[in-house]
């Protein structure tokens, strides 16, 4: 619910993505998150500082302090000192290592694991990010700039379907695609538009049998035992035009000397939803089956 104050309009309320910047009120809630997560009597700072000392700041850890409210007051000057990727690196480096760190041996006895799980961190993040209007949300474990939820939801639900059918190479394809349009300090936006379209040349070799099999023969594989039907199997075929290197979607896109966000998007987002849809209908077909 929005505050009285926004309402009437006596206070300005954000309403722009932020992108490449980061509001103080995004900073402080990224920074109570972790103030909760690690304040109490399991002297989880001591580890957390030391796992981000030795493996992202890479500073000596015998600088760090020997208290752990004090290593709870190194992290915080940490994190109110770095630029807005910078918070975001951090966060991410957290979330990747939230359970390792919370088992760091400190004076001699291992500390107890954590209550709060990697999943429910990376929820509890996004909802700040979603809440605070952030343009990046965590997919698969890495913050990419997708903040549409369908968007997200789109790509996660093509990432485990491929994992539950045992499309390793399909979902590797997704997971580097998000990576590469999230990439700091600058996006590779051809490079993840070819990894897009990869997880669904991945998909359709697989339906297929074939490692030189093109989507348009996957798509009339799936024609003869599934009800995809002949029009909307012409219009994938047009849209993606795989057929060929040099006459399909992939040279023709690249080919643009102005590939950006938007494009680079797109194609994520439209390639994962494809890649969900094939192996769909690939397993109604028995030409596909879950691990």
């Amino acid at each position: 619910m929005t505050r009285f104050s926004h309402r009437i309009g006596v206070t300005p309320q954000l309403t722009s993505i932020q992108v490449d910047s980061m509001t103080d009120e995004l900073r402080n809630s990224l920074w109570n998150l972790l103030h909760d997560l690690y304040e109490g009597r399991q002297e989880y700072w001591l580890g957390v500082a030391a796992h981000v000392a030795k493996y992202l700041r890479k500073v000596p850890v015998d600088d760090l302090p020997s208290h752990d409210f004090q290593c709870r007051d190194w992290m915080k000057k940490y994190i109110y000192g770095l630029p807005w990727y910078g918070v975001y690196d951090l966060i991410e480096f957290i979330v990747h290592n939230h359970e390792t760190m919370t088992t760091e041996r400190i004076s001699h006895s291992r500390v107890s694991t954590h209550r709060v799980k990697t999943m429910q961190l990376v929820e509890a993040v996004n909802n700040i990010l979603e809440r605070e209007l952030s343009g990046y949300r965590f997919i698969d474990g890495v913050l990419a700039p997708v903040s549409n939820k369908t968007e997200v939801e789109t790509i996660e639900a093509a990432i485990t379907a491929a994992q539950a059918s045992g499309l390793k190479g399909a979902s590797m394809h997704i997971h580097s695609s998000i990576e590469l349009l999230g990439k700091k300090p600058m996006p590779d936006y051809r490079n993840a538009i070819k990894e897009a379209i990869s997880a669904v040349e991945s998909v359709a070799k697989q339906i297929v049998g074939d490692d030189s099999a093109t989507l348009d023969g996957a798509l009339k594989e799936l024609s003869d035992k599934s009800d995809v039907h002949g029009a909307l199997r012409a219009a994938f075929s047009k849209l993606y035009g795989y057929t060929s290197d040099e006459s399909g979607i992939r040279h023709a896109i690249l080919e643009e000397p102005n590939v950006g966000f938007a494009e680079a998007k797109y194609m994520v987002v439209s390639c994962s939803a494809f890649v969900h849809y094939l192996i769909q209908k690939a397993e109604s077909a028995g030409l596909l089956k879950k691990k």
